[in-house]
């Protein structure tokens, strides 16, 4: 019994002389809520999360701090407070079993947490590990802070294919960028334009590493891209809510609106609007400027991250290509197939949500590398597609009979309806029917393995098409 006391001495003796851990959120885009010390090296740590202008729809995606104090010693941190509200319906929860957080020892390279326990009744997920050194970062993914933008624009502007413009400011002052890289020796008259946009939701850093790929690659001195640069130009808005990504916070912007999901209620003819949605007010505008040029957009693709789902909703006839291409080369992996345009008829840019669980091409979470190399690729096959001469009906019908083809009779409906938009050229007097399975079936025929095929059409009959951006 002395020998136990003993050792039980030392231990506090020595725990005591390396000081207590203390965790710090005092840096650019930090999150943390409340903290409960539960033993010397046991914490359960709260999800702050965000709530819209309504104190309504509270989301708890993100967390983001540093432990100090930590070296070689056994942490175990419990995460709780997840669940939210989405929709105004109670009870969403962004977490679960698959979504492992992300650590670094040095707020640079970023490896997932092996080995976490999820708690699905209590909604709550613990981690133990032991540090290598004596400070800890701790993300739910790989964090892309504004001032990271700001560094890459520094770095890109210095191009003389590059143009990086100041189209507005956000909430709190800062700038809001429009980034147009092409070959300025040839006349855009000659070009088609493509438009890759991210961070309308600030928690979702990982389509920030994907814009990061893309712009370097569109930038480069790659064969393909001075090639590409010669026939596209290359828009892109990089950060829609900087104020967010620098606050830390999660889906709203300073005001408590979604820039992606308000902003697309903005009439440019009501100024009151600009005070409270800038940052959707000043893109919206950019993207009007583009399309009234005459010159159009071929192709836009408004990224978004969610815990599990992957996919992409709308956007046209030149969407769908894109959507088969992906698939057939990259990683990207839908959990569900091509979803109809939310206003047929119109431009529509084409939504698209990257999972940050396991990918089940990789067959583990997306790191930081995958999601760069996925940012060149997808810039790539968008420019790919914009360049393809647009399908003609009996293009579209040869196509359809190399594949299963749908037995809705509201596919032709669809097919034809999805073909009406390619660029900005906008057929009239075609309405869409509400059943979408149809065409969701033949989309993801188009690119899928037999098997794959006929699990998907059996899903799409219980599948109900959201096109809302999450």
């Amino acid at each position: 019994m002395v020998h136990v006391f003993a050792c039980h001495l030392a231990c506090h003796l020595l725990l005591a002389a390396v000081g207590p851990i203390t965790f710090a959120k005092d840096f650019e885009g930090a999150s943390l809520g409340k903290i409960e010390k539960l033993g010397d090296t046991r914490f359960r740590v709260h999800v702050q999360g965000q709530s819209d202008a309504r104190g309504r729809n509270r989301q708890a995606s993100w967390h983001y701090f540093r432990m100090d104090g930590v070296q070689g010693r056994e942490i175990t941190l419990t995460f709780t407070d997840y669940v939210g509200e989405y929709n105004d319906k109670p009870g969403a929860c962004p977490m679960n079993a698959d979504t492992a957080p992300v650590f670094s020892h040095d707020n640079q390279e970023w490896r997932h947490f092996a080995g976490m326990v999820w708690d699905d009744q209590k909604k709550e997920a613990t981690l133990t590990f032991r540090p290598e050194r004596d400070s800890i970062w701790i993300a739910h993914q790989p964090p892309y802070t504004h001032r990271r933008l700001l560094d890459l624009l520094a770095e890109l502007n210095r191009s003389p294919h590059v143009l990086v413009e100041v189209i507005g400011k956000s909430v709190q002052g800062r700038d809001l960028h429009l980034v147009t890289v092409t070959n300025p020796d040839i006349p855009d008259e000659k070009k088609k334009t493509v438009w890759l946009q991210a961070r309308q939701h600030a928690w979702e850093s990982g389509t920030s590493h994907v814009m990061d790929g893309a712009l370097r690659f569109v930038a480069s001195d790659d064969a393909e891209a001075r090639a590409l640069r010669d026939r596209v130009v290359f828009k892109f808005t990089p950060m829609v809510d900087p104020d967010g990504a620098a606050n830390g916070t999660v889906r709203f912007n300073v005001h408590g609106y979604d820039v992606n999901r308000h902003g697309q209620e903005i009439d440019l003819r009501h100024k009151e609007i600009l005070g409270r949605m800038p940052e959707s007010w000043y893109v919206k505008k950019a993207l009007q400027s583009s399309l009234d040029s005459g010159h159009g957009v071929a192709l836009m693709v408004n990224m978004h991250n969610t815990e599990s789902g992957e996919y992409m909703n709308g956007g046209g006839e030149n969407a769908r290509r894109l959507f088969d291409r992906l698939v057939q080369r990259t990683s990207f992996d839908p959990s569900r197939p091509l979803g109809a345009a939310r206003n047929p008829g119109r431009f529509s840019p084409a939504l698209m949500e990257l999972r940050i669980g396991t990918v089940p091409k990789l067959k583990r979470q997306a790191t930081v590398a995958d999601r760069l190399t996925f940012g060149r690729q997808l810039i790539q096959l968008m420019a790919e597609t914009a360049l393809e001469a647009p399908y003609t009906e009996k293009a579209r019908r040869t196509a359809a009979s190399l594949h299963d083809r749908p037995t809705s009779g509201t596919a032709t409906t669809h097919i034809t309806q999805a073909a009406c938009l390619v660029g900005s050229s906008v057929c009239s007097g075609r309405e869409a029917s509400d059943d979408a399975s149809g065409m969701i079936s033949w989309t993801a025929a188009s690119v899928m393995p037999s098997d794959r095929r006929s699990r998907l059409k059996a899903r799409s009959r219980s599948w109900a098409v959201s096109t809302a951006a999450l």
